[in-house]
């Protein structure tokens, strides 16, 4: 079962809401996700989960760019347990997919939210 948002926090390029063990992330339209905005909320959500595991959700709602390597330094992130994107956009799915090879934590990509939701609780609790 899924949790209620505990916090909220807009960023100038994206929307988070945070849960008791995961943070759901609606990037701005349009937007370039480079290394330094990757940078920024990493540290919003390390900080907000402190030493607790916790799993990104990045929902796909709009249109923007990641650059693909960025995922090659989340592994430094000790708490960060695993990545899932959730979009209903042929597109964005594709992208993902190409992400997905970049990423050496667990990466998984869904068609919608809720089902990104309930993986990350299944991954936090084995």
């Amino acid at each position: 079962m899924t949790r209620n948002v505990s916090k909220t926090l807009d960023l100038e390029f994206t929307h988070l809401e945070f849960y008791s063990d995961y943070v759901i992330s609606t990037v701005k339209e349009d937007s370039i996700l480079e290394e330094d905005h990757l940078e920024k909320l990493m540290d919003v959500c390390v900080n907000h989960f402190e030493e607790k595991p916790f799993v990104y959700i990045a929902n796909r709602k709009f249109n923007y760019n990641v650059n693909p390597l960025v995922y090659l330094n989340l592994f430094k992130i000790e708490t960060l347990e695993a990545i899932a994107v959730a979009s209903d956009n042929k597109s964005a799915l594709k992208t993902a997919i190409f992400e997905k090879h970049f990423s050496r934590i667990p990466f998984e990509i869904f068609h919608e939210l809720k089902e990104a939701q309930i993986w990350a609780e299944r991954i936090l609790n084995e």
